[in-house]
């Protein structure tokens, strides 16, 4: 199912609800889960269950060659170039089979190696600064040395081989793809489509006169990634419905595309009665507070924003460490990021502060009482009593 928007902006807007796109991002968020806090019990759920062969597959794919999201994080960006492959997962599984085995230079078509070299540029994230006049094969090899955080399953040769012998990665992805769809992903899907098919019915009939405004309003966020990491104004505004993202914000950003995967909304999923989602929110903001490392973050941008270098400096801790921190606080509004010049700077979320202090508002006892007359004399006897 797929709806467009009427717009005054510049950019086609759409709604859209496809079992593909939701599969790749389930695949991601279950590679997320282990280091990421704040997600929802089906991605962790789903990953301590996996079998370890397929976990291990999971991590190496969605990590080759520099870091998430991947070679698989670069399939999840092409895929939303071909609209063939929107139907389902035997749609998906045709679309891979039929890429080009090595890189094509061809953004639509980067063929399977191309995928591996397009993760190294990663749109929406610092891409590998390789070498100068290094590029191809020899910067693969050279973002292996770099990134000391990948899972490395087996030793540099065997992953060297995931970019020198594409058609054994095909068939792993392949493999990944459609043993994750029929132990994991299929059992939940008519939950997954209902919320999907709702939520996008639900917006039938609107009218968005601005990406970056609607993108805040279905992320909850008070700034859009269309403002910060993944600025400018796209021809085509792709939006869909997860029930996986939790408080993270999943984007895509190609040339004249942009697309964004939002929180399903509560009232179209399968939640506990009575559970309230500003409750909710409440309580991850209560727990990305409840460490001490991200106070000491939260400190130091006291004083203006900083770039992610220079809070690693002043920590000591490790980038990935302080990545991770800074990414649960952005995710559930405590900071802000911008992107200048290949850098991320991060700065307090201003806003916040007031919405913190009318959270606590809501649980400060009322107005006490007043007691009727020969009610206290009575309760002091009844309290001397007991003692």
């Amino acid at each position: 199912m797929a709806i467009t928007l009427s717009s005054t902006s510049r950019s086609r807007i759409e709604f859209v609800n496809s079992v593909t796109l939701d599969l790749l991002n389930a695949l991601y968020f279950t590679a997320l889960a282990d280091g990421h806090e704040g997600l929802d019990e089906w991605p962790r759920d789903t990953r301590a269950r996996m079998d370890p062969g397929l976990r291990a597959d999971l991590d190496v794919l969605f990590s080759f060659p520099h870091g998430e999201p991947g070679l698989m994080g670069a399939l999840n960006d092409l895929v939303f170039l071909h609209r063939d492959a929107w139907g389902g997962i035997d749609d998906l599984l045709r679309f891979i089979r039929d890429l080009p085995a090595g890189g094509t230079g061809d953004p639509a078509q980067p063929g399977i190696q191309g995928l591996a070299l397009y993760a190294l540029q990663w749109p929406c994230d610092a891409p590998f600064d390789a070498p100068a006049g290094v590029t191809g094969r020899a910067a693969i090899e050279a973002a292996l040395g770099d990134h000391t955080d990948m899972p490395h399953h087996g030793d540099a040769a065997s992953l060297k081989a995931i970019f020198d012998d594409p058609e054994r990665t095909r068939a792993r992805i392949l493999a990944l793809i459609r043993r994750f769809y029929d132990e994991h992903y299929r059992p939940d899907e008519p939950r997954r489509l209902a919320c999907m098919e709702r939520s996008v019915a639900s917006h039938r009939g609107d009218v968005a006169r601005d990406p970056a405004e609607l993108s805040r309003r279905l992320t909850g966020r008070n700034v859009s990634c269309l403002e910060t990491v993944c600025g400018g104004e796209q021809a085509e505004q792709i939006f869909v419905p997860s029930v996986d993202v939790g408080p993270y914000n999943s984007c895509i950003n190609l040339p004249n595309l942009h697309a964004l995967y939002y929180p399903c909304e509560p009232q179209f999923r399968e939640i506990t009665a009575g559970l309230d989602e500003s409750t909710h929110r409440l309580a991850l903001v209560c727990k990305a507070l409840g460490d001490e490392q991200r106070l000491r973050m939260l400190a130091l941008l006291r004083d203006g924003e900083l770039y992610v270098q220079e809070i690693v400096e002043r920590t000591g801790l490790h980038q990935s460490v302080v990545s991770r921190h800074l990414s649960f606080m952005r995710a559930v509004g405590l900071v802000n990021s911008r992107r200048q010049n290949n850098m991320k700077f991060f700065s307090l979320n201003q806003e916040m502060g007031a919405e913190l202090r009318r959270a606590l508002d809501a649980f400060a006892p009322t107005a006490a009482v007043p007691v009727p007359p020969g009610k206290e004399a009575r309760r002091d006897a009844a309290a001397r009593v007991r003692q």
